[in-house]
């Protein structure tokens, strides 16, 4: 590994196979050779799957050693036809930064003229788009929470603001 800065593991589940996936013991060795890696320079970046709870499968354990833990998730509002790649990257773990640099958002790749574009912006502008598209369709506050993960509260603050700001177009009954 002479002159290597950066290792890209991909994915756990079938790199590391010995012992079993969610006792803490079993992830000891590799933790070793990791941490050997990292008095050699060498950064390591991990890929692993979610599991059935939308956590990373296996022992927490994993994540003792590790810098940064970065989620991805789709938008509750994703569609594959008209979105292309979108998803949402959340920060679960960030031991170098913190504040407004931590805070999750949201970013898409499109081809426009032959050309690979990205776009980023940030998750509450996306989810705040979100409730004003929602509410004009009908929905109702309880419906909208449920949609985006917010509570009703919190969802008829921000409908309040898109009111004020002349955004709603649908009227309540």
């Amino acid at each position: 590994m002479e002159g290597v800065e950066l290792l890209i593991l991909d994915n756990l589940s079938t790199l590391c196979r010995s012992g079993k996936e969610n006792e803490a013991e079993s992830w000891l060795p590799v933790q070793q050779w990791v941490l050997n890696l990292r008095t050699r320079g060498i950064a390591v970046l991990f890929v692993h799957h979610a599991g059935k709870n939308d956590k990373q499968r296996g022992t927490s354990r994993r994540e003792d050693i590790l810098t940064t833990v970065i989620s991805l998730k789709r938008p509750s509002d994703y569609s594959p036809a008209e979105d292309g790649t979108r998803f949402e990257v959340h920060y679960e773990k960030s031991r170098e930064f913190f504040g407004q640099e931590a805070e999750p958002f949201e970013a898409s790749l499109r081809t426009i003229d032959g050309k690979a574009l990205w776009t980023v912006k940030e998750l509450k502008d996306a989810r705040y788009e979100q409730i004003i598209e929602l509410k004009n369709l009908g929905l109702s506050l309880m419906d909208i929470g449920q949609e985006v993960g917010l509570k009703k509260s919190q969802v008829g603050r921000l409908i309040q603001k898109a009111k004020e700001e002349g955004r709603i177009t649908c009227t309540d009954k």
